[in-house]
């Protein structure tokens, strides 16, 4: 198959949706020929090679011209570079992006590819969002509504929950497929983290970690106003940060000050894959304090349960469909007493802590992109171009 994949950022840029549709094109094109088709910059990071082969990958990064936040952008040869490919499926990461919408309109008018989207967003049922953010939310979908219904030959839920509101969306529900995230096998290896703990001091320090770009939405603050009466309780507890600053780090420093509990918390920034698995196995208890409404999965979490942690984890999709009662616990954002509360009792009840630890790595197994890549995804493209 010749396969296209459309994502609004690819390497080097690196989050949830860059890093799946990478991990998960790479596995394809094993055996299929895989085009990826995305912009060449990113908050002002201007990628120089616009056509690239890079882990049997044909990148091919259009010249953004014109952007205004996430969804508004204009790259000059966009639909050009897409058009001027012959494809069997074409593969659209999220919607409501009206340069996508346009190229697929044309794509579906004028060649016989089957276009396929993973919308992601489960930003499409956050309900935190101001009136006139909902206002124009809800105008856009009955724009949408048509697009989607008629011009996707399938679509792709993630985390099996997103159904209900792909639907209000235009998707047919006949077509909405499952097909969940995952991560690469690379995460399974085993490495030595005795260097990580002595660098760190976390020799006789009971470890509890969160992972993920520092932005306000990804709730990290929560972790912080907690610490105070989980170390009340556990003297010894240190928090590994990790992840780039995007704005929030200065926040969580001077809460971490203010609650004079600075030497409990280290802000790794952005770490290397090395350090984030001996990061995640010093680590006993992994948290994802995220907003609801903004994580359709959760990688970030995946990759601690392979590494064996406890997960505690706010009602966002993703944690819910990841996390149940034998394998962690679910606290609704912004309450930091049940937060304090789930973390204490896993500190306290090693035989619990334990049993989690060993449910959420068979788990995690399930979710290997290596085996994804070929069931269901493969297994989706084939069907849909058998269908008539």
């Amino acid at each position: 198959m010749r396969i296209g994949y459309i994502v609004t950022y690819f390497h080097p840029f690196k989050d949830g949706t860059e890093n799946n549709c990478l991990y998960l094109a790479r596995e394809l094109a094993k055996k299929h020929e895989v085009h990826i088709f995305t912009s060449d910059r990113r908050d002002g990071v201007i990628v120089e090679k616009k056509e690239e082969i890079f882990q049997g990958l044909y990148i091919h990064r259009c010249r953004t011209i014109f952007r205004y936040k996430y969804y508004l952008v204009f790259d000059i040869d966009f639909i050009p570079k897409i058009m001027k490919y012959k494809l069997d499926i074409l593969h659209v990461h999220s919607i409501g992006f009206p340069q996508q919408d346009l190229v697929v309109l044309l794509k579906k008018l004028f060649t016989k590819t089957k276009i396929i989207n993973t919308p992601h967003g489960p930003f499409l049922t956050n309900k935190n969002y101001s009136f006139l953010v909902r206002f124009v939310r809800n105008f856009y979908r009955l724009i949408e509504y048509p697009l989607n219904y008629f011009l996707y030959d399938a679509s792709i839920d993630v985390n099996s929950t997103q159904k209900e509101w792909m639907a209000r969306y235009g998707f047919k529900q006949s077509k909405i497929r499952f097909n969940p995230d995952g991560v690469p096998k690379d995460r399974l290896r085993k490495i030595d983290n005795k260097d990580f703990i002595k660098k760190y001091k976390l020799k006789d320090k009971f470890v509890i970690s969160s992972l993920g770009r520092l932005l306000q939405y990804k709730g990290f603050d929560q972790i912080v106003k907690a610490l105070p009466l989980i170390l009340k309780k556990t003297p010894n507890v240190v928090y590994l940060c990790m992840g780039d600053d995007r704005g929030d780090l200065k926040k969580l420093k001077d809460l971490a000050k203010e609650y004079n509990i600075e030497k409990n918390i280290l802000f790794l920034g952005e770490v290397s894959e090395d350090d984030k698995l001996k990061a995640l196995d010093a680590s006993e208890i992994f948290i994802f304090p995220s907003e609801p409404g903004t994580e359709a999965f959760g990688i970030v979490t995946l990759e601690a349960m392979l590494r064996g942690n406890a997960v505690v984890a706010s009602n966002t999709e993703g944690s819910l469909f990841l996390i149940k009662k034998e394998n962690g616990f679910i606290f609704n954002y912004s309450d930091i007493e049940k937060l304090a509360e789930y973390v204490n009792l896993l500190i306290k009840d090693k035989k619990l802590r334990e049993k989690m630890k060993k449910k959420n790595f068979e788990k995690a197994k399930n979710y290997i992109n290596e085996n994804i890549a070929w069931d269901p995804l493969e297994k989706i493209y084939l069907e849909t171009l058998e269908e008539i």
